[in-house]
Formats: C-alpha cells, structure tokens, sequence
C-alpha cells in the first residue's frame, strides 16, 4: 500500500514535534538523566530514504538513499531497535549507540486504523508522538542494564563475597542483595512513560488509550476466570503477553505511586 510513499513536511513536522516533547523540561520525572538517551539515533525510512534524526539538538541529519523493500508493516509501529541490518549497514555513525526506528505518521496512522483493534487508540498524531516516546522509554529502561549483571567490578565482589560464604559457613553477609529486573519491566516503563506523557500532553490519546484499555481488559477478564492457572498460562503472564501485563502493571503504578514509579523501576526502590 505504501509501497512507493515519499514523505511530505508534515510527516518531517511530525517527528521533530515528538521530540521536542521528549526534550521537554516536564518530561525530566521520567527521563531524569537524558544523557541516557541523548546519543539516540533516530531512524524513520520511505521508498527512498532513509532519515535519521538526533535529538540533542533535534534536527534530521541525515537523508540516506536506499534500494530496500519498506513492507506496511515496518510503516505501522516503531520499535527500540533497528528493523533490518540491511538499514544498519547505511547509517554512519551507529556504533554503540542506541537506536529507535519506525514509520511516518502519514502511513502509520492509516495502516493502524486498517488493524482489526476494537477502540484503537493509535489512529491520530497524538498517539505517533506517544508511540515515539513510549520507544525512547525503552532505550531509557535499557540503559541500566536491570536485566541482567553487566557491572563487572560488582559481579567479582558478588562471586567473592557468594565464595567466603561458601568458606566459612558461620560467616553472616553484610552485602545488600539485589536481584536482576526481569526484561519485561522494560515494557511497563515504557508504557508508563506514554502514559504519564498523555496525561500532560495529549489527554485525547489518554482517553482513547482509557476506552481501548477497558475493553481490553473486561474481554481479558472473562478468560481468566475459566482458566485452571495450574496448567494454563494467566492472561497476564509477562513473559508470554507482556504488552497486556504493562497495560495493567502501569495503571496499578502511576495510580498508587505517582510520584516514585520511575525510581521503582530503574533504581530497584521499594514498594511501599
């Protein structure tokens, strides 16, 4: 269908426009350090292009000529990673460097109001910019490394400390125990930063998500009750459905801690 698209301004508008809400000083409670996703290098792509932007400053800074197909599907969403090493392979400068990429808002919200989603809350300009900054969430989460022990000074001290216990069976640890986050509450803080951004931004998209949502989870719901979770997987198990699970896990958060749900989850606060 869009096969042969060629971006316009407002699609060029569009992009900018979502990253200047990213950059926005409102947005600090969620992206405190935005070192952390300032080397972001963000990629978008027609039938002859690809573009990619920075955004400290914003500006688009490159426009890359290509022979790739661009199927609908890579114009429908965007994702924290790179959808094809063949487009890696154009870009200069990506090394190390975290990378979101995804479709213009012209065939974006067309090609999501095509989808079969009761209540789609993803069909206007205001859910593009959500979806973008729901992606740079992710490159945010991403960059604390919760899911796994990637300091390797404190996984040393962790094995020596784990191998004097070992030793002197007495001994009492002093040492504070953390454990890794699982992946999928890189979803949940994905998802809370969309959220937390509609709510101040774009309340229309935070209505449409609300409606969407609902229906969501009242269809959900009846599945629940008849399932036997001794042999069947609950419709919020998050490794399995972990869009489902952050849809309700970030409710449940900004609603009962609206002001520390981005510590919780990046720094391994408590709950209380």
């Amino acid at each position: 269908m869009f096969d042969k698209y060629l971006a316009t301004p407002t699609d060029f508008k569009a992009v900018t426009e979502a990253l200047g809400f990213v950059m926005n000083p409102k947005m600090e409670f969620v992206f405190e350090d935005k070192s952390k996703i300032a080397n972001t290098v963000i990629v978008s792509y027609d039938s002859k292009f690809i573009y990619i932007w920075k955004l400290k400053p914003i500006k688009l800074k490159y426009q890359i000529p290509h022979n790739l197909k661009i199927p609908d599907e890579w114009q429908s969403g965007w994702w924290a990673t790179l959808i094809l090493d063949d487009i890696a392979k154009l870009i200069p400068d990506l090394k190390d460097k975290p990378v979101i990429n995804g479709g213009l808002l012209t065939p974006f919200i067309e090609l999501q109001k095509r989808k079969d989603i009761k209540e789609n809350p993803y069909v206007t300009k205001e859910s593009y910019f959500a979806t973008i900054i729901h992606e740079l969430g992710h490159i945010y989460w991403n960059s604390f490394k919760l899911w796994w022990p990637s300091n390797k000074k404190e996984n040393i001290l962790t094995l020596k400390e784990a191998e004097k216990l070992f030793k002197t069976p007495k001994m009492i640890t002093e040492k504070v125990i953390q454990f890794p986050s699982p992946l999928y509450l890189g979803e949940v803080f994905a998802s809370c930063a969309e959220y937390y951004a509609s709510s101040i931004f774009w309340p229309s998209h935070k209505e449409n998500f609300d409606n969407f949502a609902k229906i969501k989870i009242k269809t959900i719901l009846e599945f629940e009750k008849v399932k036997n979770l001794n042999t069947d997987d609950s419709v919020i198990e998050p490794t399995k459905y972990q869009h489902t699970y952050a849809l309700v896990a970030t409710k449940l958060l900004i609603s009962k801690y609206p002001n520390t749900w981005p510590g919780i989850l990046t720094k391994h606060q408590a709950l209380a």
